[in-house]
């Protein structure tokens, strides 16, 4: 949930602002006389929102449920272990 402060709090509290966006992942609304008109978020919640919308990324996750679904899906160890055999390992 993203918290509203107005802008002149933003402007001056602009530094622990960032700091909780960055490491706790706070969000905040930014308003001007009462009315949303920013929005202030961690990069990585950006990152996240972007890649969201890219129609290729949106592809790929269909794709993954997919198999996923239909049971071709691997669990994350047993893929490691796999790639770590020695049977993998040709000189």
């Amino acid at each position: 949930m993203a918290t509203a402060i107005s802008a002149q709090l933003a402007r001056s509290q602009l530094g622990s602002l960032l700091k909780q966006a960055a490491e706790r992942r706070a969000r905040f609304v930014i308003t001007r006389s009462g009315k949303p008109t920013a929005v202030l978020l961690s990069i990585s919640d950006f990152d996240d929102m972007l890649e969201e919308l890219d129609p290729l990324f949106r592809r790929s996750l269909a794709a993954a449920a997919k198999e996923y679904r239909s049971g071709k899906a691997l669990p994350l160890s047993d893929y490691l272990r796999a790639r770590r055999s020695p049977a993998r390992c040709r000189a």
